[in-house]
């Protein structure tokens, strides 16, 4: 390191405090400077000053050594007086050569110097008396001066070169009149001229429909053109009597074992039970009244009795709202379902049918959305004392395009497997409703068995996402919100009230049957059924009832709040 003693250089230390002086000596351990002043005592000059090399922050060099500067002066000196030296002898002595090559000596020589040197060697001082300065090359510029002039002061030369200048004064570049002078048209002609491949053999031309004379060529295509072949069958148009009995038994390992898929689900009852528990308009946070079983069942009794509104026309308004309510928020609206728009298959909704009451509208519910492109499949567990409303609206709905399963749970599980090109997007739950109870509905054994497959089928994770209650989730009891049989209840998504919500639903949540947080939450809708609303002024146990519950609206979203 000794080629840098005797530089005066200013450092800055680790402490933030600065010293300055000349570098006698330096190691990789410590420097040495003499003359130093310090910034902590900047009257006091120290002869000498050692500082520890991780002591330094930054070194800057203030001023070169003196022979350096002396040599640079020197060398400029000799340069100047050798232009007028013009008869003093050129091959004999190197003061003669020119400034360029003085000025690089300092650096590392290039081959074209090089190769000067060796072609001038030969030269005598007469024949180069009259031509000396005409036959020395010019390689001295004005910046190779500047730069000079700059190592010698030891001053930075902040924009004065040549190029800086130049650059700054020069034109902007033309792109437009650059890119002018390329010819595309004859780039291409030429690519083309040279390109002897038949059209026909490159792959872009395995992507076009054949074309004879009397058939116009195609270049668009529509929206169902040019798509993978479907490589499962789809059977819609076959479901029926006979196509069930081919496939009954055709799934026989299905368990009817206990599902503990919602378990987690399910809060603490102790907890739950210190809690108040209300269902309020997602809108304005009303309170929405609760009725008992009992007291609904006396509402559509007057309803029919004293108003006409008979229980086929609550289907049809039950059916009307309620299948408007899926078709914009679960089934993604008329975008979804028209069919210029989109030519897939349409979307599968699956009625589970028990109850009389709930089974009619939802068979109700069914017949509306397959008038409005949804493919509606039921699946009904039992068919004994079927009553007059349920067989009206099951005879509808096959008339109008639905398909109804009668033969067993594994035939419906087969159906749904191999037999249809799309998912199921929907479960409708009608296998109890508020005013029955399972036991009730399915007495008999293998009436059972296939409800505790069919349980245990719809609570998995691919359908227990797709489930909608009407009135309350099957296995739950309406009035008091118990679960007689853990393995006989569904775990529902949606649950739908038809008219008024049922005190059920709040025992529900209190006993832990139902979630109300968290991923097992269950999502609640009001509809309207026709309801006359002097019904509820009719009786004095029922004015608490007497408002107008749906305004503008025909299904209201309700939350569940615990204030």
């Amino acid at each position: 390191m000794s080629e840098f003693l005797n530089y005066k250089v200013d450092l800055t230390l680790h402490d933030g405090s600065k010293s300055s002086g000349v570098i006698t000596s330096v190691d990789n351990q410590q420097i040495v400077l003499s003359n130093a002043y310090q910034t902590t005592n900047p009257t006091h000059q120290l002869s000498n000053l050692k500082i520890s090399s991780s002591q330094i922050a930054d070194l800057k060099v203030v001023q070169l050594p003196p022979d350096m500067l002396k040599n640079g002066k020197n060398k400029r000196s000799n340069a100047k007086s050798n232009g007028h030296q013009g008869d003093a002898a050129i091959g004999s002595s190197p003061a003669l050569l020119d400034d360029a090559i003085v000025f690089a000596k300092s650096s590392t020589p290039t081959s074209r110097d090089s190769s000067y040197k060796e072609k001038n060697t030969h030269i005598t001082p007469k024949s180069s008396i009259t031509n000396s300065r005409s036959n020395t090359p010019r390689l001295k510029s004005n910046r190779a001066q500047q730069s000079a002039s700059s190592t010698m002061t030891g001053d930075p030369d902040w924009g004065h070169e040549r190029e800086i200048q130049d650059i700054k004064h020069s034109n902007e570049f033309d792109f437009a009149a650059n890119l002018a002078m390329f010819d595309k048209k004859s780039v291409f002609a030429d690519f083309q001229k040279n390109d002897s491949v038949n059209p026909e053999d490159r792959l872009v031309g395995h992507n076009k429909l054949e074309t004879n004379q009397n058939k116009n060529k195609k270049d668009k295509y529509d929206n169902d053109e040019m798509i993978l072949d479907v490589n499962k069958t789809d059977n819609w148009d076959l479901i029926g009597s006979t196509f069930n009995s081919k496939g009954k038994g055709a799934i026989d390992n299905i368990k009817s074992a206990p599902s503990n898929a919602h378990g987690d689900k399910e809060k603490s009852t102790v907890s739950n039970m210190n809690k108040t528990f209300k269902l309020v308009n997602s809108q304005n946070l009303s309170v929405i009244p609760l009725c008992s079983p009992v007291q609904l069942l006396e509402i559509e009794r007057l309803s029919t009795d004293s108003y006409g509104v008979s229980p086929s026309i609550m289907a049809e308004l039950c059916a009307s709202n309620l299948s408007q309510l899926i078709t914009t928020n679960i089934l993604g609206g008329s975008t979804r379902l028209s069919k210029k728009k989109n030519h897939n298959l349409p979307p599968l909704v699956l009625l589970l049918i028990g109850s009389g009451r709930c089974g009619s509208r939802a068979f109700a519910t069914g017949r509306h959305l397959t008038n409005h492109g949804v493919r509606v499949l039921a699946f009904v567990i039992s068919n004994d004392d079927i009553d007059k409303e349920l067989s009206t609206q099951w005879s509808l709905f096959e008339k109008c395009g639905g398909k109804v399963i009668t033969s067993s749970c594994s035939a419906l599980i087969n159906t749904i497997n191999h037999e249809l090109d799309t998912p199921v997007e929907l479960i409708i739950d009608a296998l109890q409703g508020y005013d029955d109870h399972l036991e009730d509905i399915f007495y008999q054994e293998e009436q059972q068995k296939e409800l505790a497959r069919l349980m245990s089928w719809c609570n998995e994770p691919q359908q227990e996402c797709k489930i909608m209650s009407l009135d309350i989730p099957s296995g739950i009891d309406g009035g008091s919100g118990t679960v007689l049989d853990p393995a006989l209840k569904l775990n529902c998504k949606w649950c739908v009230s038809m008219g008024l919500p049922i005190t059920g639903l709040i025992h529900a949540y209190k006993n832990g049957h139902l979630a109300y947080d968290g991923d097992g939450e269950s999502l609640h809708y009001l509809v309207d059924v026709g309801i006359p609303n002097k019904v509820y002024s009719s009786k004095g146990n029922l004015r608490k009832f007497d408002k107008f519950w749906f305004s503008a609206e025909y299904s209201i979203k309700l939350d569940v709040s615990t204030e």
